[in-house]
């Protein structure tokens, strides 16, 4: 007997956008149909995350466009479209875009709950506040998801 599984489809001009620190991020995949979460987010010329641990998710950069430089205890990795970079759980990565363009690329995490919450977590507290979140909160809120700097 076959099975018959609904195949789930996000269009290009949908999914659930996020405001991260500043930055667009428009969620695909939000782990209720698949168990992992994918969102295209764009970092603009200068931006970027400092380096730090996740607790609970693999995550995986795949980029579309532009390119952002990699830290990592390794030291550094400039990449650009088409690559793939992937941070196992645990594995200290930052990244910030030194190019001229805006860098747009595919976050992917598995299992991603706690990473999609955090992104949640931070889009409210920006709209809560109507301000620029304080480097303290920001940090406040990564420890609750099990994102430490370092």
């Amino acid at each position: 007997m076959l099975e018959t599984v609904k195949i789930h489809v996000v269009a290009a001009d949908e999914g659930e956008a996020i405001d991260v620190l500043g930055l667009p991020m428009m969620v695909k995949c939000d782990g209720s149909h698949l168990p992992l979460f994918l969102a295209e987010h764009e970092l603009p010329p200068g931006a970027g995350t400092p380096a730090h641990i996740h607790d609970h998710d693999d995550e995986m950069f795949y980029m579309l466009a532009g390119e952002l430089t990699l830290e990592g205890r390794e030291g550094e990795t400039r990449i650009g479209p088409g690559a793939c970079a992937q941070f196992p759980r645990g594995s200290f990565h930052g990244f910030r875009n030194d190019g001229p363009e805006t860098a747009r690329f595919l976050v992917i995490c598995n299992p991603g709950r706690q990473a999609l919450e955090m992104f949640r977590h931070f889009d409210r507290a920006s709209r809560a506040s109507g301000t620029a979140l304080a480097p303290q909160e920001v940090g406040a809120i990564c420890d609750q998801y099990g994102v430490r700097f370092g």
